[in-house]
């Protein structure tokens, strides 16, 4: 079973290193990686008495269907940002939050209709659909005490957030030579960097896309489903407050994915730079 697993996650970095010229090999990559997550998780969370073959076809189809819907979202913010429609960036929104969710639900060895989850910032609701209906409402911790830093660091911008779906922040700050950053939970645009080569819409969809690709790491927290049960099962206390906490472990790799990307001699060889200009049309 080791063997197996190893294999799996030997595969993981030849799909992370795979950039789009077009718009099929976009999708190919985003069905690569989520059918490789996908599968990764399943055997992970494989029940003594499954089968290994079963469940890792049953991860590997369920991560690639993810995977494609979230290559779907992505391809909307294109349209979203060229026409300055608040109503696509919100579409874009529900369908990434549809795709990642398959990925989860692919990644945890669940049915890929058992779960949906939508993201706003640092936080989580989460839809239960297999036996009865039920919401719940979660924390994501590393991300709020970093959107909780930025209210005292930069300017919230309400009207921006609603149209975005996401949490905007401003700066102005000319000696910062960026239009706008990502990080956990929010985006900040620098309004002294005035643009020459990019619009603002284009900016908000090159971050965008960012935010993005941190929830495409969400299959990570599947790998530790099963040993924080274990640790949760017999402690009430903690049992409350991880119903109400979704641990970002996924920032650990996707940080550590970036700084790797981030050694190429060239800006844009960074697979994770490359994808967000693809679809902002920020490529230089």
């Amino acid at each position: 079973m080791k063997k197996k697993i190893s294999f799996l996650i030997v595969l993981l970095p030849i799909s992370s290193s795979y950039s789009q010229s077009n718009d099929t090999e976009a999708a190919l990559y985003n069905v690569f990686f989520g059918g490789i997550t996908g599968a990764i998780g399943a055997v992970i969370n494989k029940k003594p008495e499954e089968k290994f073959g079963k469940v890792l076809l049953k991860g590997l189809w369920q991560g690639a269907l993810g995977g494609y819907v979230t290559f779907e979202s992505k391809r909307i913010i294109r349209h979203a940002w060229k026409e300055e429609d608040w109503k696509l960036y919100w579409a874009s929104k529900f369908v990434n939050a549809a795709g990642n969710s398959i990925k989860e639900n692919a990644a945890n060895n669940r049915d890929f209709w058992e779960q949906w989850n939508l993201t706003v910032g640092f936080n989580r609701i989460e839809f239960h659909t297999k036996d009865e209906f039920k919401v719940q409402y979660k924390v994501i911790p590393i991300s709020a005490i970093y959107t909780i830093d930025a209210f005292t660091r930069f300017r919230f911008d309400v009207k921006s957030s609603l149209n975005y779906g996401q949490f905007i922040f401003r700066r102005n700050d000319p000696s910062i030579r960026s239009y706008g950053s990502a990080t956990a939970g929010y985006i900040v645009y620098n309004d002294a960097f005035s643009p020459t080569r990019t619009t603002p819409n284009q900016t908000f969809g090159h971050e965008i896309i960012h935010m993005y690709q941190s929830d495409d790491f969400f299959f990570v927290n599947s790998f530790y489903h099963k040993p924080l049960k274990n640790i949760f099962e017999n402690k009430e206390t903690l049992k409350k407050i991880d119903s109400y906490i979704y641990y970002d472990f996924h920032l650990i790799p996707l940080k550590a994915t970036y700084l790797l990307e981030s050694k190429k001699s060239n800006y844009y060889d960074n697979y994770l730079e490359y994808e967000a200009g693809y679809y902002s049309n920020t490529l230089r």
